[in-house]
């Protein structure tokens, strides 16, 4: 969505995370919209007819009004509905938004919800540069909708993968301890899978097997002590749990094309 930005973004007071009562419905069939209004569902179910067309109601759908939208919906009394609703418009009508799908189940709403959240509450609180920051968060929350369809659209998403979370968490824990993540049998058992088939899905979500991920980051922090920190060669071989100098500054230059020395 490299068009729309968050300054074009006109950010609206109505927003808000709230537990629909009981016998909330609402009528917009009459009336359609003459703004953006994004609506997250957090729990229970119901109907929604939008220009016309019926859909359910329940937890993870997400929707994007746009202006025209005429908009019929109600729920369940027994299993009302929660929802964070965002009003807003844009300065720049350049079709970015309308690309968008009007109507979308986030599959991974971790970090979406995230933004939601953050952004109902920076609009409550009102502090210093508040409105930035909205803006910020909104153009997040409608890139965290363009990446969830995009990757809807793709057969093989990566992020449809059962082990999904558990690789990208343990590929998080090599990245930020590389010289120490634990060797290929530890990383495994983190994962409650043999070491064979955790290496199998590990490349398979994260695109590379798993000894050459552990190698990338290791050499990658290694550049970076030796270049920002004055760590010695030996230092930062030692760091990264390398025993055999001369094996690190191989491996080293094989991946950078350098010597550690020359750095």
């Amino acid at each position: 969505m490299p068009a729309l930005s968050a300054t074009s973004i006109l950010l609206s007071p109505q927003c808000g995370k709230i537990a629909c009562e009981r016998n909330w419905k609402w009528n917009r069939s009459d009336s359609p919209f003459t703004h953006f209004d994004l609506w997250y569902v957090w729990s229970g179910e119901g109907g929604i007819v939008i220009n016309g067309q019926e859909r359910k109601l329940q937890r993870n759908h997400c929707y994007l009004f746009r202006p025209g939208d005429r908009i019929d919906a109600w729920h369940n009394p027994d299993m009302p509905l929660t929802v964070t609703y965002i009003h807003f418009s844009t300065e720049a009508d350049d079709g970015t938004l309308t690309a968008l799908p009007s109507y979308h189940t986030m599959e991974l709403p971790f970090h979406f919800e995230a933004y939601l959240e953050r952004f109902v509450q920076v609009m409550t609180l009102k502090e210093i540069r508040f409105e930035e920051e909205a803006r910020l968060l909104l153009l997040l929350i409608l890139l965290a909708l363009e990446k969830e369809e995009a990757t809807a659209n793709t057969s093989a998403g990566r992020s449809r993968h059962p082990h999904y979370a558990v690789m990208n968490e343990i590929a998080a824990v090599i990245r930020e301890n590389p010289g120490n993540a634990g060797s290929i049998d530890e990383l495994a058992a983190r994962a409650y899978l043999s070491p064979r088939y955790f290496s199998l899905k590990f490349k398979e979500v994260i695109g590379q097997t798993i000894e050459s991920y552990i190698i990338d980051k290791r050499i990658e922090r290694a550049e970076y002590l030796l270049r920002h920190h004055g760590m010695s060669v030996g230092e930062v071989a030692d760091a990264l749990g390398y025993q055999n100098i001369y094996y690190f500054s191989k491996q080293f230059k094989k991946m950078t094309g350098i010597s550690p020395s020359k750095i």
